[in-house]
């Protein structure tokens, strides 16, 4: 059975963290492989998502590098990660998947959508983030993994700040990238909060 890991998010924009993550996934050979999975709609970011789906996606495929892939399955989803499991498991019967979570949203992975269900059919790669213990009541009750990798303290906000403050972003996002991730943001950036 192939086993492969499953980097769900916005990517507003895609960054060295991300690349980061599947990078160390992939070095730990747990799984084969590291697909992203772009969310069209993201059910705890509602209207803070600045890039469209398709955007966000050709930026992903533009920087994967040997054993990541890009999926598009989550383009006209309802944004619930239990429903685009459910609905990758039909369609790829033959794979294993791991879903990777930061320890930073562990403590709200009770009130996702549908969680029994999680609970008792996805295997969690959880990522430790700093200063976000992994909550023990919540480790108790899901099947899971935990992946000891090297933190990175880039994030999307971040790129979009410096941005926004007219700053470089050179090393926080691929350098092929750089330039054109300047130029979607920054005019919607404008007057907006970060």
């Amino acid at each position: 059975m192939i086993s492969q890991a499953l980097l769900g998010g916005s990517f507003d924009p895609i960054h060295n963290g991300h690349l980061h993550i599947a990078r160390e996934i992939l070095r730990s050979g747990l799984v084969s492989g590291v697909i992203f999975l772009p969310n069209a709609r993201h059910n705890f970011k509602q209207g803070s998502v600045l890039l469209d789906f398709n955007t966000r996606y050709d930026l992903v495929a533009s920087v994967l590098e040997p054993g990541m892939e890009v999926w598009d399955d989550d383009a006209r989803g309802s944004g619930f990660t239990s429903e685009l499991l459910q609905r990758l498991r039909r369609k790829h019967p033959e794979r294993f998947f791991f879903w990777v979570i930061g320890s930073d949203n562990l403590e709200a992975l009770p009130r996702w959508h549908d969680f029994p269900w999680l609970r008792e059919n996805v295997r969690f790669l959880i990522i430790p983030r700093p200063g976000y213990p992994a909550s023990g009541s919540v480790l108790k009750r899901i099947r899971r993994k935990t992946l000891k990798i090297a933190p990175s303290d880039v994030s999307s906000t971040l790129v979009r700040q410096r941005i926004q403050a007219g700053k470089s972003i050179a090393g926080l996002v691929p350098r092929s990238i750089a330039a054109r991730v300047v130029s979607l943001y920054k005019p919607l950036l404008a007057g907006h909060e970060v």
